[in-house]
């Protein structure tokens, strides 16, 4: 997602500080591409420049007579007073920060149509999260084979790997490709040059046609981006307008990383084992999920996948009041894995993938389509 370039001026410089700390140590430091200005001929000096500004937000002070239609998108006046009328020129400056950026954004998509700028728009990418309640269910196993899957009914997909030890190496064949190591340096800096990067760096695997993102492997490294760092990437990702699915392979704990990827995927395929365990710690934590994300219909968009089914579950597991929608069966085979191909070569396992795949991706995408406009994704 490109940051909206947002110009501010104001003589508090007080008021401009508390603004800009508030900006960049929230969720907004990935939205904004932020300048600041207290001074009239210093604000001046740069509408004169060539730089595109998207929203000037300015008390009336600093505000210039006659703004450049074509270099300034949006102006809105920083007033003193709360007067309460529709004017989307003017807003109240001291107000919750959040309602005041929340209500500009608003009002700058309204009147320019995020959606027109969206190459994401164009190829509606699906966001499909593997994630489980306790390790060892076989996320990588069911991700790779999901996304090979998909990949071969002709759809472009793209294998986004959030471990903290990377699996990539032992799925898709690595050697020889660099890591995508200085591009961890634009995501964290928020580069202008971010999107064009991204597409530099990405490896196509020759077995299954996947794109992916070579990680270095470094939990130190991994542990180091933040939820605003990796939503900044998953953005830049879709905006690439190139693929259908972006497949994220989570771990399994309970991180800022994790909660980002699961608030922004379009369907949670939840893995469980046919075990005690994994049915209690899904039972309880699925309850806390929406205060977690905040979001009341998250177990909407979750389907419950019993992995490694043998034919009949534990009789334990009915006490737990948790609807299984899907079950992939148990591969001997898979004791000791040394290679994608390896993952992709069970016929059975592959059906039950397919099968996966048709009843509960394919059956919401003219759903996510509608979404995918509305929210301008």
């Amino acid at each position: 997602m490109k940051k909206i370039s947002l110009v501010i001026g104001d003589q508090d410089i007080e008021y401009i500080e508390m603004l800009a700390n508030y900006i960049r140590n929230t969720d907004y430091s990935s939205r904004f591409d932020l300048k600041l200005f207290s001074e009239v001929e210093h604000l001046q000096r740069y509408l004169s420049s060539e730089q595109k500004t998207n929203i000037l937000l300015a008390t009336e002070a600093l505000l210039p007579n006659e703004p450049n239609e074509e270099q300034v998108d949006y102006v809105v006046t920083l007033a003193d007073s709360n007067e309460s009328n529709s004017d989307t020129s003017q807003i109240f400056k001291y107000q919750s920060l959040d309602d005041l950026l929340s209500t500009i954004i608003s009002n700058y998509y309204e009147r320019h149509g995020k959606k027109d700028k969206s190459k994401a728009d164009e190829t509606n990418t699906k966001i499909i999260s593997i994630y489980s309640a306790t390790g060892g269910t076989g996320k990588t196993t069911v991700a790779y084979n999901l996304a090979n899957t998909i990949s071969n009914e002709g759809h472009r997909v793209f294998y986004l790997n959030l471990e903290l030890i990377q699996s990539t190496p032992i799925i898709f064949d690595t050697e020889g490709k660099d890591t995508i190591a200085p591009l961890l340096y634009y995501i964290k800096t928020g580069s202008d040059q971010l999107l064009e990067k991204i597409e530099s760096f990405i490896s196509i695997d020759d077995h299954t046609g996947v794109h992916y993102l070579n990680f270095p492997i470094s939990a130190e490294e991994m542990q180091d981006i933040s939820s605003e760092e990796l939503e900044l990437l998953i953005s830049n990702l879709v905006d690439l307008g190139k693929y259908h699915y972006l497949i994220i392979d989570l771990e399994s704990s309970l991180n800022h990383k994790v909660l980002a990827a699961l608030d922004r995927s379009d369907r949670v395929l939840w893995l469980l084992n046919n075990d005690v365990q994994s049915f209690f710690k899904t039972n309880h934590l699925l309850e806390e999920m929406h205060a977690f994300l905040k979001d009341g219909s998250f177990r909407e968009r979750v389907t419950l996948v019993l992995n490694r089914f043998t034919g009949r579950m534990n009789k334990q597991l009915t006490d737990y009041v948790l609807q299984v929608d899907a079950r992939l069966p148990y591969v001997p085979d898979w004791k000791e894995v040394t290679s994608g191909d390896q993952l992709g070569s069970i016929p059975i396992f592959n059906k039950a993938i397919t099968d996966l795949y048709r009843n509960f991706l394919i059956t919401d995408q003219a759903e996510h389509d509608e979404r995918g406009i509305v929210n301008g994704r």
